[in-house]
């Protein structure tokens, strides 16, 4: 049986008004199947709105609408070359939030089938940025973290 002082302990360390209503957003933006396709192309390579259009079979105009939106919700960039402009994640958040939405859908449908992906940039290197950002501690990183208040090197190993 819990007593007050826990509550109010679980009470404190639950996530403010804002960081809800903005995760909410976010899961909102990642509702959408088309632009659950377009992370999917994405997390393979940097790519151009022609390009990603030709992959997934659809219009310019919408893939740009549906970037527009994944822009506007920080989950992929934009870099211009000259008159081409390229897409890709936004940075190792997003690589793993994607790699582990898939995982666990993946592990629910009966196999775990888990499929080898590139970040959209091989600069990004979601367990160096975490050691880089954490320090040592991040290399062992904190076994049994099972919700979304988990360290960076929590989401670097595998459960």
């Amino acid at each position: 049986m819990s007593t007050y002082s826990d509550i109010q302990d679980l009470k404190s360390s639950l996530f403010d008004a804002e960081l809800v209503s903005a995760l909410a957003d976010t899961f909102k933006v990642l509702g959408d199947a088309t632009r659950v396709r377009i992370l999917d192309v994405l997390s393979q390579d940097e790519l151009c709105v022609g390009d990603i259009a030709d992959i997934l079979g659809l219009s310019e105009s919408a893939v740009s609408h549906q970037l527009r939106l994944l822009r506007g919700a920080r989950l992929v960039r934009q870099r211009r070359a000259g008159q081409m402009v390229f897409y890709a994640l936004d940075d190792h958040h997003v690589v793993r939030l994607f790699e582990q939405g898939s995982e666990h859908v993946r592990e629910r449908a009966g196999g775990v089938v888990v499929r080898e992906t590139q970040a959209a940039t091989p600069r990004v290197a979601p367990r160096q940025h975490a050691v880089a950002a954490l320090g040592p501690e991040a290399e062992t990183g904190t076994e049994g973290a099972t919700d979304l208040h988990a360290t960076a090197a929590d989401l670097g190993q595998e459960r």
